[in-house]
């Protein structure tokens, strides 16, 4: 209890710090007038992800956090500034605290499809934002800091600021929870996008419409990498386009005023950052969608309608280029006596644990697929029959061996297996393996049956 006591006392520091170590930084790279306001309020987000972790504990540390992090901005223009940078600190905190409820409630914590892109931003982002900004900008006003005729502007930037700080970290702290580690394929790609996003955005000083080719650059990356990755990089670009921007935002977006400018600027950073993500989570929910259509409920190999789709691929690919494949057909011996003796859901697991144990034993180029009740295909690509023929060895003897899912009940399977001919079509080729697994179980199971 003691132990776990700590542990959270000292994550919740250390979230606090990350708070206030991410407000400096922050204002290190833009702040507006009071000093410490800024484009990217990157604590939002972490605040947000300290109440969905610790609750209602963060609280108090999200409060220091932010009076520590606003204090020296606020201390020189105001009487009162230790009440007003108190005033600050509490919209700070109450803001993410009724985003972590509000997403909880109606996004349920997760950042996984399209469709929760818009509750997660508007509950988690927008209402508790625009209250949290109402105050903050109403405080400033009463305190001489701002001019009540610039309420509104600043409402609309302390928005953005704290919307882009949700939307840039949560789906980062999100992916990492549930993702595995980036490969270095994807850190090389990262680094190759990430550089010349910013080159892009550098060159847009000179020639101010290059802005607008980061958007359709980042799509590229949006399609191929997974989000965690995705999201360091549109941090980064983020943090370049803000920096970049810190001396004059009439730079890149010159549209009158400096607080017309400064809107411009974050409207398109919130732009971007929103289509990037929401371009990500369609690509990512067609994908799973495109998987379950091509996959088999229960084992989770590749079903009949993926098996026409890869069979015809390869007859075409053997007519207009000759290059060979083989395919094999096999099932479980006596899989119905298993049915009737030990249950249709001892034979279901049986053929899920069979699916999983070939699956692991075939080669990365071969592809197994469930074309029936016991009936499994494997299609071996750019694989001449004696080839073939040693996979089907192998698969043979690994479950014999191996599936022992059923105690003192062996597991046998029987084969077919033949190479394309050049006469051959889908249906031709099939019959005349299957009617080689059909000899396989004539001649006593557990048995290979080939022809050239």
């Amino acid at each position: 209890m003691l132990l776990s006591n700590l542990n959270t006392f000292f994550g919740l520091v250390l979230g606090m710090a990350l708070y206030y170590g991410s407000a400096l930084f922050g204002m290190s790279i833009f702040s507006f007038h009071p000093s410490n306001i800024t484009l990217l309020w990157l604590p939002f987000g972490i605040a947000v992800i300290l109440v969905h972790q610790f609750g209602a504990k963060a609280l108090p540390f999200i409060f220091l956090g932010s009076f520590f992090a606003n204090y020296p901005g606020m201390s020189d223009e105001s009487t009162y500034h230790d009440l007003h940078t108190a005033v600050a600190a509490f919209a700070d905190t109450l803001a993410p605290y009724l985003s972590a409820h509000l997403i909880k409630r109606y996004a349920n914590n997760y950042f996984d499809n399209i469709k929760i892109l818009f509750p997660f931003t508007f509950y988690g982002a927008i209402i508790p934002t625009f209250i949290s900004s109402l105050i903050i900008a109403l405080n400033l006003a009463s305190g001489g800091y701002i001019r009540y005729f610039d309420v509104c502007g600043f409402i609309l930037m302390l928005m953005f600021a704290d919307a882009l700080g949700l939307l840039l970290l949560y789906p980062l702290y999100e992916s990492y929870k549930t993702l595995s580690k980036p490969t270095s394929k994807e850190w090389k790609n990262a680094f190759l996008y990430t550089l010349l996003a910013l080159l892009l955005i550098w060159s847009s000083f000179y020639f101010h419409y290059l802005i607008f080719l980061v958007l359709p650059l980042l799509l590229i990356p949006a399609f191929h990498l997974r989000m965690h990755v995705l999201m360091g990089i549109l941090l980064i670009v983020v943090i370049g386009i803000i920096a970049l921007s810190a001396d004059n935002p009439k730079n890149i977006f010159d549209v009158g005023t400096q607080m017309e400018s400064i809107l411009m600027l974050i409207t398109y950073l919130i732009s971007l950052v929103f289509v990037i993500i929401g371009t990500s989570l369609h690509h990512a929910e067609l994908i799973i969608n495109i998987n379950l259509t091509n996959t088999d409920n229960l084992t989770k190999v590749k079903n009949v309608k993926a098996y026409k789709e890869r069979i015809n691929e390869l007859i075409s690919n053997f007519e207009r280029y000759k290059i060979p494949f083989s395919m094999m057909i096999f099932d479980i011996d006596d899989f119905k006596m298993i049915n009737d003796t030990h249950g249709h859901r001892a034979g279901d697991i049986v053929l899920m644990e069979l699916s999983a144990l070939v699956q692991k034993n075939v080669r990365h180029t071969d592809t197994l697929f469930r074309v029936g009740g016991e009936e499994f295909v494997i299609l071996c690509p750019n694989t001449a029959l004696h080839d073939a023929i040693d996979v089907a060895n192998k698969i043979k003897n690994v479950v014999e061996n191996e599936l022992t899912v059923i105690p003192n009940q062996r597991i046998t399977i029987s084969i077919g297996i033949s190479q394309v001919k050049e006469e051959d079509a889908e249906d031709t080729l099939y019959r005349r393996v299957d009617g080689l697994l059909y000899q396989s179980k004539q001649n006593g199971k557990n048995k290979i049956t080939f022809s050239h």
